[in-house]
């Protein structure tokens, strides 16, 4: 299953919208076909890794539960006003994942994952706001928009794992079809109501902030803490008071600090931060050698990415290395395969044909090897 967005400027979406105000795109996906169903849902929500939650309205208010759900779990809790909701639905189904990547005029390191609700009549979790962009898909169904402006809004909690907001004033009202689809910038808030029994795809987004930038500090250290550089201070004078630390103790500190983020070691910190997504293990049967994935190949074998699974990498200046990161973890290629890893890693069918476009091809074969190994490729069925 392929999606492919239809009615839709990238170019005019990002000058006009991303970032800056809401809009609504109308048979953006026509026909829209569900990656899923609510049965499929429901089923990834009985999954013990799985992160699911159900949020029901009633006449005594709201309520809260979180999974893993059975069937009995199910049977008592659908009932008044409900929505059951999924995070990271892209890395359990390749057709969920196949509906992020049509979002991929974002950068892979600012997507997050696609959360998958479905809700009775009536369902929704409540106006809130996000600190994300987000992509509202419409499946199934329909749904009801309510978007307000950005501002002081005051935050409430019906119940202590449910943050919402107190009502606001609408600027735009909305109901959504199969195949439209609503943007919604960080911190515009907004509310969703289902029409009638509806499926909904939150495409969400990421924007580290700073306290989550600094957690790369420590993965610079942790395999060799002896290029770290002390403090020193050989031109120390007698000062005024024992407790003083002085303006020029405190600029060298902080020049230190400096000197490590603007490394080569940090920028590899940062580049394992962002793209470690957390994937489910996944590992092969039997492990690969780049001879025995050469003859599989051969013999008509397929390999694609893991759902979910979106590599980075960023330019350097090594002349000879490649180097790429995918789920947290450092890899290394030549040169004289950066096109063909490219291409892998933008989505690319692993297939002998392409393995042969490779200059060196038992370097591009170890390379794969290695990512199917970790669980990171798989064998296309």
């Amino acid at each position: 299953m392929t999606f492919s967005l239809t009615n839709f400027s990238i170019h005019d979406f990002l000058s006009q919208h991303w970032q800056k105000k809401p809009a609504v795109f109308r048979h953006v996906f026509s026909p829209f076909v569900d990656p899923l169903d609510e049965n499929d849902l429901a089923g990834i929500a009985m999954e013990e890794e799985a992160d699911s939650r159900m949020v029901i309205q009633d006449a005594h208010g709201w309520h809260v539960e979180h999974g893993p759900f059975t069937e009995t779990d199910f049977g008592e809790l659908c009932r008044d006003k409900w929505t059951l909701l999924v995070q990271g639905v892209d890395k359990y189904l390749p057709d969920a994942d196949a509906l992020m990547e049509a979002f991929n005029f974002i950068p892979y390191w600012r997507m997050d994952d696609l959360m998958v609700s479905f809700a009775s009549p009536g369902g929704g979790v409540g106006p809130h706001l996000d600190q994300y962009d987000v992509f509202l898909v419409q499946g199934k169904g329909k749904r009801r928009w309510q978007v307000g402006k950005p501002g002081e809004h005051i935050a409430q909690y019906p119940h202590p794992d449910l943050k919402q907001i107190q009502p606001f004033a609408a600027v735009m009202d909305v109901v959504l079809a199969p195949g439209d689809m609503l943007y919604i910038p960080p911190n515009w808030p907004h509310n969703g109501v289902a029409v009638d029994e509806c499926m909904t795809y939150s495409v969400g987004f990421r924007a580290p902030d700073q306290a989550q930038i600094v957690q790369s500090l420590p993965e610079i250290f942790a395999t060799a803490s002896d290029t770290a550089i002390r403090y020193t201070d050989p031109a120390l004078t007698a000062q005024s008071h024992p407790s003083l630390v002085s303006s020029t103790a405190l600029l060298t500190l902080k020049s230190l600090l400096m000197d490590v983020l603007n490394g080569d070691q940090w920028q590899q910190a940062m580049l394992r931060l962002l793209s470690d997504q957390q994937l489910p293990e996944s590992f092969p049967a039997t492990l690969y050698q780049p001879e025995t994935l050469n003859n599989a190949l051969k013999a008509g074998a397929i390999f694609q990415r893991v759902p979910g699974c979106r590599p980075l990498f960023t330019p350097t200046n090594n002349s000879s290395i490649f180097t790429f990161f995918v789920n947290g973890e450092l890899f290394t290629a030549s040169r004289a395969c950066e096109s063909s890893v490219l291409a892998i890693l933008s989505g690319e069918w692993v297939t002998s044909e392409c393995i042969s476009k490779c200059e060196n091809k038992f370097a591009l074969l170890e390379i794969v090897s290695t990512l199917i190994n970790k669980g990171y490729w798989e064998l296309h069925e």
